[in-house]
C-alpha cells in the first residue's frame, strides 16, 4: 500500500466516476484502475461495486475510506510541519492583521521587530475581521494574527496586547458633542457609520443597540477608516471606534460610552501549533515590545 494508491481511492470515493478521477489527478483511467485493483488484492477486500453505474462503496470500502482519509490528512500536516521548517530556515513569520491595525498599531511593531531582528522577515496579509484571523491561524496558514476580543483573559494561544475604550465619535457642530457622557439609549435616532457586519466594531455596537430595544440606523457601512472619520466629520452620522485610532483626529470629537464598551487586542495563534524556536523569538519580541515605554506613550495614552 501506498500514498498513491490511497489518494486515487480518496478522490474516487468523492468523484463517484473514474474518468473525472483521473483527469482531476493527470493520470490515465487504466492508473485509477489499475491502483484501485492493486489495493483490493493487497486488502483482500472489495472495496469498489462495480455493478453500479456510478462508483459506490462497498461497506468495507466505507470502513476502508475512514482510515485512508485519515493517513491522507495526516501526510498533509507532516508537509506542512515541514514546510514551515523550511521557511523557519527562511526567517519568515507569516502574520495576519484586520484592516484597523494596519495603519495603527502596525507600522511600529514593524520597526521594532526589524531593528530587533533584521535577518527575519514578516509576511503580512490582512484578513476582514477577527474570525477569519483565527481561521488562517488555526489551519496553520497564518503563524500568527491580531485580533479584537471583547474577553480580556489570556489563554495559552492567546496574548492581550491591549485594551482600549470605544468612545463616541462625533462632529463638534452636534448636539451630542456637547455632553460628556452618552448612553446608547441616546443614539437611538442617531445615523451610524460603521465598519463591515463581521467586524467586531460592527458586532458590538449593533448588539448594544438591539439591548436597548432599537436597530441602529446604519447610513454606511465601509472596509476604510478613513472614509468613516471623514463622514462623521462632515455630520453625516455618528461612529465607535477605538480610541488608539481618533487619538490625533481634530474633525471630530470623542465622548465616552456608558457604560463603557470596551475591546481587548491580542495576539493570536493556532491551539494546536507548536511553537518553533522562530515562533518563539517572534512572541517573546511582542512580549518586550508591549511593555516599552514607546508603546505605553504611543497607545496607553489619557483615556485608555
Amino acid at each position: 500500500m501506498d500514498f498513491r494508491q490511497l489518494e486515487y481511492f480518496c478522490t474516487l470515493s468523492r468523484l463517484k466516476n473514474f474518468t473525472r478521477t483521473a483527469e482531476e489527478l493527470h493520470v490515465s483511467q487504466p492508473s485509477v484502475t489499475k491502483a484501485i485493483k492493486s489495493l483490493e488484492t493487497e486488502l483482500k477486500l472489495t472495496l469498489i461495486d462495480r455493478r453500479q453505474k456510478h462508483v459506490t462503496l462497498t461497506n468495507e470500502g466505507k470502513a476502508f475510506l475512514l482510515h485512508a482519509e485519515q493517513i491522507m490528512k495526516s501526510v498533509e500536516d507532516t508537509y506542512r510541519d515541514m514546510e514551515r521548517f523550511q521557511l523557519e530556515k527562511q526567517g519568515t513569520v507569516h502574520f495576519g492583521i484586520p484592516p484597523m491595525v494596519e495603519a495603527y498599531l502596525f507600522p511600529d511593531l514593524f520597526t521594532s521587530f526589524k531593528a530587533m531582528y533584521p535577518d527575519m522577515n514578516l509576511d503580512v496579509k490582512e484578513y476582514g475581521d477577527s474570525t477569519e484571523v483565527m481561521e488562517k491561524a488555526n489551519s496553520g496558514e497564518l503563524d500568527f494574527g491580531i485580533i479584537f476580543s471583547s474577553r480580556a483573559e489570556e489563554m495559552s494561544n492567546k496574548l492581550l496586547i491591549m485594551t482600549d475604550n470605544m468612545s463616541l465619535c462625533v462632529s463638534p457642530e452636534l448636539p451630542l458633542s456637547r455632553r460628556e457622557e452618552i448612553s446608547f439609549d441616546d443614539l437611538k435616532n442617531e445615523h451610524f457609520i460603521m465598519q463591515q457586519s463581521n467586524t467586531y466594531q460592527y458586532q458590538q455596537v449593533y448588539e448594544r443597540c438591539v439591548e436597548r430595544g432599537y436597530i441602529p440606523d446604519i447610513l454606511l457601512c465601509t472596509t476604510q477608516l478613513k472614509t468613516i472619520k471623514q463622514l462623521v466629520g462632515n455630520r453625516l452620522g455618528i461612529s465607535v471606534l477605538p480610541d488608539f485610532v481618533t487619538n490625533e483626529e481634530t474633525i471630530f470629537v470623542r465622548r465616552q460610552l456608558t457604560p463603557p464598551l470596551k475591546v481587548n487586542i491580542c495576539l493570536y495563534w493556532g491551539g494546536e501549533k507548536q511553537l518553533s524556536d522562530m515562533d518563539r523569538r517572534f512572541l517573546d519580541f511582542i512580549k518586550h515590545y508591549i511593555a516599552t515605554e514607546e508603546f505605553r506613550s504611543h497607545f496607553q495614552k489619557e483615556g485608555h
